[in-house]
């Protein structure tokens, strides 16, 4: 099932902030860092696991498993027992499964951030186009004050312009319909 973008990116901007703070208490060398970070893995098991994402979750699983083959006295890369230094090999594997959330958070977050973009782009050109053809004007973009108007506003066009549902197939293939709204209200409040 196809979530809303706009909240998509919300999540990973929330993920990522979390992910900093296990970070600070990384650096701070905290004594409940171990269990932030494991709740952090939790957490973000489980939406992945939401979403379906299997990929994700598999490396989400990976890393925890890694940690908990150190806790456990193993070595998981030299597939060693540790005879001393754990602490420092928990943090070390700590430290790389950290890395690791941050770079698939990150390529998560700009992949859906540049859908966005990308239709922001197709669609402030559409606006523009508008404005100049005196579909919209000024009063027009006033009345268009909430979602739901935008809504019905583009539903209105999609069905006198042909060029225009084009458009909105293109978006659909990586947008909800209120995707496309709340872009769209982004741009009209920039014209204002």
């Amino acid at each position: 099932m196809q979530e809303l973008i706009h909240h998509t990116t919300q999540t990973l901007e929330f993920h990522l902030d979390q992910l900093n703070k296990v970070q600070e208490a990384y650096l701070a060398k905290s004594f409940d860092f171990d269990s932030r970070f494991d709740a952090f893995l939790h957490q973000l098991l489980d939406y992945f696991k939401t979403k379906g994402n299997t990929t994700y979750e598999s490396e989400v699983l990976k890393i925890m498993n890694m940690i908990e083959t150190v806790k456990r006295g193993f070595n998981p890369v030299k597939l060693e027992s540790i005879s001393s230094g754990k602490r420092n090999l928990l943090y070390g594997f700590s430290f790389n499964g950290i890395e690791m959330m941050h770079g698939f958070l990150t390529e998560l977050l700009a992949k859906e951030q540049k859908k966005l973009d990308e239709s922001e782009e197709l669609l402030s050109g559409l606006m523009i186009s508008l404005y100049q053809n005196n579909i919209l004007d000024d009063a027009k973009i006033k009345e268009l004050n909430s979602v739901i108007k935008i809504g019905q506003f583009w539903e209105q066009l999609l069905s006198q312009n042909t060029s225009i549902a084009g458009i909105n197939k293109k978006l659909r293939l990586s947008l909800l319909s209120e995707d496309i709204y709340l872009i769209i209200e982004k741009i009209l409040t920039k014209i204002t």
